[in-house]
């Protein structure tokens, strides 16, 4: 693990705002964008937004904030919050176990309240602590959830190997144009179901955090982000410093580098695909024999698509036929999503496209999951776009900047959406330091999967330049979001003293697969 301190830099002048928390109020009846007369912010017990709360004996409350903190505009948003207290007391002496952890979902737009697995997985990472979650504003448990289901049958990111971005045909721009539209539809519907979309953000979720914070009365807490997550934790240290004792930044997707040019995350990707190779042929003579030239083997694999793609067919909801079209922008994009599944075989599977063998496509291209109806049932697809947009600020591209993207390199059409941002309607009402590196003293462990080709440790490389006090390590042959033993040993260590250097000593517990090379 590294451990990287850097001079440090004075911090700037902050505003405003971040938040968080989990629990429901299915049962509120309070009508859809109500003006209240009662007191905002407020935190009220409620019932669970899910069973699976019940079930975890969580202490419920739903949260009234405002829709617009800066200037309040009569919309009142509501957040379902659960909070877990630990089972037993805390160790004599243990003063770090009084601080509360709150949850910063990813996405972004995940909920996980109902998900069980998840949230025992987060109940053991904290061990003997508060644990606090939420679903932010937006979120399909809150109110308002921003809907917008048609996104999910287009969405680069939700159907990321069966897209029409990627396999409706071999034309980039036709590529593009198929989902354009529904990006701009999602926003227009918004707007005009009467929702502020500006103020779906980092920023307002800090504020939301921080009022819940306060409504619970707790001095400081500790903040633990998952992927998107973890770039909100960095907003909320950023607008409200003195109310982080300590942050775990989980398989991190930074807002100011998620924010980047598109082509930059595709050839982050491609070194991640490149190192994997480089990994095989150190470890297997019989891979270097294999692919003697591994280091363009990725280039070599993509020209070889381009020059005949992979094509088949598979059947609608009607019973029509549907063809697909997987050239190499869709290898590399489909690629970046299965990497930790796939990594063992994929000496072998470049070795079969370059000889034009294409017999293990079908499998990897997953045709045979093909789904005609798409849906992405934990997701509030409207807030997805409406947070990744709204981050960028002013940074927000326009169509002849994504245009121009696409066509220099069509594989950014598979990647995270920064680009689709160019239709969305309008910039995100953050400040104007918004996307600017976090400037911090905060004590921070970062967590990456060594097969994570969106989210490695290059992300913490970049932040520690400004976060001195920053501590990251890769986790061996694991993905995104790692689970292993390993993962709650160190944020337990790294709670209970995070000025400590954390032993990771465990980093490397899952072994690597065997590699493919038949």
């Amino acid at each position: 693990m590294k451990f990287i301190r850097y001079p440090h830099y004075p911090s700037p002048a902050v505003p405003l705002t971040l938040g968080f928390l989990l629990l429901g109020a299915a049962f509120w009846q309070a009508p859809a964008h109500a003006q209240s007369s009662d007191q905002v912010p407020r935190l009220e017990p409620s019932e669970c937004a899910t069973q699976v709360l019940n079930e975890l004996q969580a202490q419920c409350y739903t949260f009234y904030g405002q829709e617009n903190w800066d200037e309040p505009n009569g919309i009142i948003i509501e957040l379902p919050v659960a909070v877990f207290e630990p089972e037993a007391e805390a160790a004599s002496g243990d003063d770090s176990a009084d601080v509360p952890v709150i949850f910063f979902p990813g996405g972004p737009g995940y909920s996980s309240l109902g998900n069980r697995d998840y949230l025992e997985q987060l109940l053991k990472d904290v061990g003997n602590r508060t644990l606090v979650t939420m679903d932010h504003r937006g979120f399909i448990h809150a109110e308002p959830a921003l809907e917008c289901p048609d996104y999910a049958a287009v969405s680069p990111y939700h159907n990321i190997i069966h897209t029409p971005a990627i396999a409706s045909s071999l034309d980039p721009m036709e590529r593009l144009d198929s989902i354009t539209g529904v990006v701009a539809d999602c926003y227009q519907k918004l707007v005009d179901e009467g929702i502020d979309v500006s103020q779906y953000n980092s920023y307002s979720v800090s504020r939301d955090v921080e009022e819940i914070r306060r409504l619970l009365d707790y001095d400081t807490i500790d903040a633990f982000g998952s992927s998107t997550g973890s770039g909100t934790v960095l907003s909320y240290i950023q607008y409200h410093p003195d109310s982080v004792r300590a942050a775990i930044l989980g398989w991190p997707w930074f807002i100011n580098l998620r924010n980047r040019a598109p082509v930059d995350e595709l050839y982050t990707a491609k070194q991640t695909f490149t190192d994997t190779l480089a990994l095989c042929v150190t470890q297997r003579e019989g891979c270097r024999e294999m692919l003697p030239a591994w280091f363009l083997a990725i280039d070599r694999a993509r020209r070889a698509l381009d020059a005949k793609p992979f094509v088949t067919t598979v059947k609608e909801a009607d019973g029509s036929e549907k063809t697909l079209y997987f050239d190499g922008a869709a290898f590399i994009d489909t690629l970046y999503l299965t990497l930790a599944s796939d990594y063992a075989m994929l000496p072998s599977l470049i070795t079969d496209i370059e000889q034009g063998d294409y017999s293990r496509l079908k499998d990897f291209f997953l045709i045979d999951d093909y789904d005609p109806e798409p849906e992405a049932p934990t997701y509030a697809l409207g807030y997805f776009l409406a947070h990744v947009c709204s981050d960028m600020g002013t940074n927000r591209p326009t169509p002849e900047d994504s245009i121009a993207a696409v066509q220099r390199e069509p594989a950014v059409l598979g990647f995270e959406p920064p680009w689709l941002c160019a239709w969305w309607g309008e910039d995100g009402d953050v400040p104007a330091e918004h996307n600017d590196p976090l400037v911090s003293e905060t004590p921070a462990l970062a967590i990456h999967g060594q097969m994570d080709p969106c989210c490695g440790t290059r992300w913490s490389e970049h932040a520690a330049r400004t976060m001195p006090n920053l501590q990251f390590v890769e986790f061996q042959a694991m993905g995104h979001s790692p689970v292993t033993e390993c993962r709650s040993i160190m944020i337990q260590e790294f709670l209970g003293d995070p000025q400590a250097t954390v032993d990771d000593s465990c980093k490397d517990e899952v072994s690597l697969e065997p590699w493919v090379l038949e």
